[in-house]
């Protein structure tokens, strides 16, 4: 890895809002680098700072670096970037922080593609923007939001499930209403902490039917020239993908309910909502997505290491 450093991009979002397409378009513009595979939707998600960041703190001395960080570098989204496991060894050994192992990771994937820029994708990394922005100083934030029909549909039906029945469903309706309405309120207020420089706010509807217009700015702002947008290499991350899935329209009742979630969540302070985000995350312990490892599991030692660093 040699020469000017590639500027990073994250892409952050409630789930079901946007997020792959973002990624995805952003992947496919020359200049810039991704980790992607198909059977992931396009761009994979690292959940490296919600993650393995906080099993590797704190980061242990120079010598035992490269076991701290040894979950990473089994993870399927260190396979898929195409580096071999003795180089990213080797950089857990030479970072000082957890932060500085991801960007080196990114970094010699820009170099090897000629790209000036790297775009990584994790919903989970929402919540801790400035704390990224900490981290990676250079760092740029593309926030995708969308309207609470579209994403409540996508979330009630995502990849073939089926919602619940109530009373259950309206629980469920009225707590994914109040997140996207705390998600939203979040992401407008970054650029207001972290510089207009470095947030871009965007919605899921204009990456759909402008794409051109949703990224010029970010674009840019990390030195690419705008033009004409290249499509996605990958298809759409659709609820509605599964063979035999017809779309789904909201039942009657769900529609009225939602309104009322929406409009009762916006009347509440964001502190408030913050606290009641940090007591429901309380309340589900931390785990890996089964995806994270290419056989949906973690390696052998590789969990019991992890959890001894919780």
């Amino acid at each position: 890895m040699s020469g000017q450093r590639a500027i990073p991009v994250f892409v952050l979002g409630l789930q079901r809002s946007g997020t792959t397409l973002a990624a995805n378009l952003l992947a496919a513009q020359p200049g810039i680098a991704a980790v992607t595979a198909k059977q992931h939707q396009g761009v994979h998600e690292s959940v490296f700072f919600s993650h393995f960041a906080r099993s590797m703190e704190p980061w242990p001395a120079a010598g035992r670096r490269a076991a701290a960080a040894r979950g990473f570098l089994a993870s399927e989204y260190y396979r898929l970037s195409g580096l071999a496991a003795g180089w990213g060894q080797a950089a857990a050994e030479a970072s000082v922080s957890p932060a500085e192992l991801f960007s080196r990771v990114m970094e010699e994937l820009a170099w090897r593609r000629g790209a000036s820029a790297w775009v990584e994708k994790s919903p989970h990394h929402t919540l801790l923007a400035a704390e990224i922005a900490a981290s990676l100083p250079e760092a740029r934030f593309l926030c995708v939001m969308r309207e609470t029909p579209g994403f409540l549909r996508s979330r009630l039906w995502s990849y073939g499930r089926q919602p619940p029945a109530y009373p259950r469903r309206a629980a469920l309706i009225a707590r994914a209403c109040a997140s996207n309405v705390f998600h939203r309120r979040y992401m407008r207020c970054l650029p207001g902490i972290l510089g207009r420089h470095r947030v871009f706010l965007t919605s899921f509807e204009t990456l759909r039917t402008a794409p051109g217009t949703a990224l010029a700015p970010l674009l840019a702002e990390i030195g690419l020239k705008p033009g004409r947008l290249q499509p996605p290499q990958f298809a759409a991350n659709s609820s509605f993908a599964s063979p035999g899935q017809r779309r789904r329209a909201l039942a009657r009742a769900d529609v009225p309910l939602a309104r009322a979630a929406e409009r009762l969540a916006e009347a509440v302070p964001q502190a408030v909502l913050e606290m009641l985000q940090r007591h429901l995350s309380r309340r589900r312990p931390r785990a890996f997505p089964q995806w994270v490892w290419a056989e949906g599991a973690a390696p052998a030692g590789v969990r019991r290491q992890l959890n001894q660093q919780e």
